[in-house]
């Protein structure tokens, strides 16, 4: 016990209930209780309560535990709201999916409901940096941190309360906050413990048990749940799985401290300053039944020299070394050489980003980290409870849209860990616009110099006339269709969080079949042009945006040289009145610039700026249409994709413009965007089945400008646009779609 008590001192346990978000009013009630010198000598949490009197009991003054509530770091790891680009550490292309369902084949297939709808990747971290520390100067004793500590989980197994009094402070508190089908529940000597309110939410009892104080002051955040309402599943979920809970503090020497906070969701952390101040009030109105019961006072200095004390013994944490456990020892050596701790890390404040990058490894499924002191060594050990993932992994998605661009997403994909990690798969699209069939192998040889081997085989095609109605006097041409057929290997280099550099090597053709204008009959056959390439490229890529789609923080920037080498054929169709096939050699180099980055944000506005570049020295092909189609694309909006916009299309350019985007709520965007696209030297049209030309150096600019309604659900994205394409035969585009447009790299892209 870090403060003595002397024999004839009363001693006055504080009780904190659980309460989710509500619970925060604990952190009131601490700085009244501290301002008024009312010594506080134990702590018993349960839930919400269990973090806060664990961070009292670890020696954090209410000041500062105050300000750690509401520091977004806090509000992330209590809702679990992650970010994408903490998973995007291998920068993989993206697809369309919407959800991913992991699943074994034994006996037969095997597919499993998640454990927990919150992500806890970042609360568990977040236990294991801040109590570990308190954890090891206690000895694991919770006798002997700043306060005395008790907190409490339920053990479903038996139907018993556990009272946890030793070991790891964080996993502790970690078990007491497992709210039931919300967050996944840890293991603590075998047993699987959820929150402690499952039996007990308001642990007066234990208080007493456990310390026999003279006081008891309860803080009590919540009350029980309403009655069970026939068409409410959570109500009805909540009262089987949480029993109704005494919120009395029994006998003379009792004080009860209750907030008053209104209705409010578990996690609803929109109002912290409100918790906070409810549970303040509250305590100040006990202060004089409190005076009338306690004579022993804690003065305001002695309180902070005992807990500067205890905070001077805690030592840095710095790593000894990793174990892992739960896995064999070739996957514990893949983990270890992935991590790559001992050539790049020695303090836990640098150790995160490593962290959540094994975290995005798709064969991992969860890992649960532990910080243990070596006393030998004098830093701490750390210890990886490691589980994988389900070797097979199905994903469904798509594109559900009020434009002529609907398509189903499927794929299919075996996982599997050893000494090097490798995944197989299939993909496909199918729409009406596009569609795309492609087979992949990947494999991830961990260490110093992290790389992996990638293979894709890849066919697809964007059918421009099915996506949109024609009619005859239309002067662009209707009848586009772009096939592409390819394989590819690709050589890549992580380098550290969210940085990629590779070398890919392809080889396919790419074929477009076209009329050049919109006059053609039943037995007429179209232009075909095909090009049979090789491609080596190399890409430095680095991105860090928060979505894969409809972005509002981070950053995506790369830069790419792709060098292709070919024969060009083009075979004229019955209306060209030309019978000889053109065939000739092709070489050229484009080298694309893309810079995106999301660069201020005020309030709920946040601000973007995105600029892109291409030059190449492609040649013009034997026509206007195939011209065209063959050249690089500026697409920034994403109606843009399935669109043949051929203002947009040149074979150098430089482009730009601005994002503004208002988020009212969390999930909810509003989107203004506007960009410039300058072709370099614009293509001309010179007439149907005559070579086009060049036109002079910078002579038009083409505007786009885009509003946009943006839902993020936890499906995908549910938006609402309206856009305007500057000098094209459409103006403008009013589209409502709910999903992902996107599609499989192109050989091109």
């Amino acid at each position: 016990m870090m403060i003595a008590l002397q024999a004839s001192a009363q001693s006055v346990a504080l009780v904190l209930s659980g309460g989710g978000a509500k619970g925060l009013s604990h952190v009131g009630v601490l700085r009244a209780l501290e301002e008024n010198n009312i010594p506080i000598d134990y702590v018993v949490g349960n839930s919400m309560g269990a973090i806060i009197g664990g961070l009292y009991a670890s020696g954090y003054s209410p000041k500062e535990i105050e300000a750690f509530v509401k520091s977004r770091d806090f509000k992330e790891w209590v809702t679990g709201r992650l970010n994408e680009q903490d998973f995007s550490n291998d920068l993989e292309d993206a697809n369309a999916s919407w959800i991913n369902v992991p699943f074994s084949i034994e006996s037969r297939i095997v597919s499993r409901l998640p454990s927990s709808i919150i992500s806890s990747f970042l609360m568990d971290y977040a236990v294991m940096e801040v109590f570990a520390g308190p954890s090891a100067v206690a000895s694991y004793d919770f006798d002997s941190l700043f306060v005395p500590f008790r907190c409490v989980a339920s053990d479903i197994d038996s139907s018993q309360l556990v009272v946890l009094r030793e070991g790891q402070l964080g996993t502790a508190i970690r078990a007491s906050a497992t709210f039931p089908l919300l967050i996944r529940p840890v293991k603590i000597d075998g047993k699987l413990l959820f929150d402690g309110g499952m039996y007990n939410n308001f642990p007066v009892d234990i208080a007493e048990s456990e310390f026999a104080p003279d006081l008891i002051i309860g803080s009590k955040a919540v009350g029980n749940y309403d009655a069970p309402r026939q068409n409410d599943i959570l109500s009805q979920l909540q009262n089987m799985l949480m029993r109704k809970a005494d919120y009395t503090v029994p006998g003379e020497n009792g004080i009860l401290i209750e907030s008053k906070m209104g209705p409010a969701g578990v996690l609803d952390f929109s109002r912290i300053d409100t918790y906070i101040d409810s549970g303040y009030n509250a305590a100040l109105r006990q202060i004089p039944a409190l005076e009338t019961k306690l004579q022993r006072r804690m003065s305001t200095d002695s309180l902070a020299a005992e807990r500067m004390k205890f905070r001077s013994k805690i030592a840095k944490l710095n790593i000894g070394q990793v174990n892992v456990f739960g896995v064999n020892k070739k996957q514990a050596g893949y983990i270890k050489n992935k991590f790559n701790f001992k050539n790049r890390y020695s303090r836990l404040d640098t150790l995160k980003a490593a962290y959540m990058s094994l975290l995005a490894d798709d064969k991992i499924s969860y890992i649960f980290p532990e910080l243990v002191y070596n006393p030998q060594q004098g830093n701490f050990d750390l210890n990886l409870d490691v589980s994988l993932a389900k070797p097979f992994l199905a994903e469904v998605g798509g594109n559900v849209s009020s434009a002529a661009t609907n398509q189903a997403f499927l794929g299919l994909y075996y996982r599997n860990l050893s000494s090097i990690g490798s995944r197989f798969g299939v993909n496909a699209y199918f729409g009406r616009f596009y569609s795309s069939v492609q087979g992949l192998a990947r494999f991830d040889l961990p260490g110093a110099m992290p790389f992996f081997l990638e293979t894709k085989a890849t066919l697809s095609r964007k059918d421009y006339f099915r996506n949109a109605t024609y009619f005859f006097e239309d002067p662009t041409p209707a009848f586009l269709i772009n096939d592409e057929t390819f394989l590819q290997l690709e050589v890549g280099h992580l380098i550290g969080k969210n940085r990629k550099v590779n070398i890919g090597f392809a080889a396919g053709r790419r074929g477009f079949e076209y009329y050049q204008t919109n006059v053609f009959g039943r037995n007429d056959t179209s232009d075909v042009n095909q090009f049979d390439f090789l491609r080596p490229q190399i890409r430095f890529e680095y991105n860090s945006l928060n979505r894969k789609y409809f972005s509002s923080a981070g950053m995506n920037w790369k830069i790419q040289v792709s060098i292709y080498d070919g024969t060009q054929k083009n075979i004229p169709g019955t209306e060209a009145n030309k019978s000889f096939i053109e065939d000739r050699r092709q070489t050229f180099f484009r080298l694309k610039l893309h810079y995106d980055n999301y660069f201020a944000h005020a309030g709920n506005w946040h601000f973007g700026l995105l600029t892109e570049a291409m030059i190449t020295n492609q040649p013009l092909l034997s026509n206007y249409t195939a011209t065209v189609l063959s050249a690089p694309v500026f697409e920034p909006v994403s109606e843009m994709k399935a669109m043949f916009l051929d203002n947009y299309r040149a074979f150098s350019y430089l482009a730009g413009g601005l994002k503004f985007i208002y988020s009212p709520a969390r999930n909810i965007d509003i989107r203004m965007e506007g960009y410039v696209f300058q072709p370099y030297q614009r293509i001309l049209d010179q007439g149907p089945y005559e070579q086009p030309k060049f036109g002079s150096k910078f002579s038009d600019q083409f505007y786009t400008f885009s509003s946009r309604v943006v839902i993020h659900t936890p499906l995908g994205p549910l938006s609402a646009s309206l856009n305007y394409f500057d000098k094209s035969d459409n103006h403008f585009s009013a589209v409502v779609s709910f999903g992902y447009l996107i599609f499989n790299r192109s050989a091109f892209e």
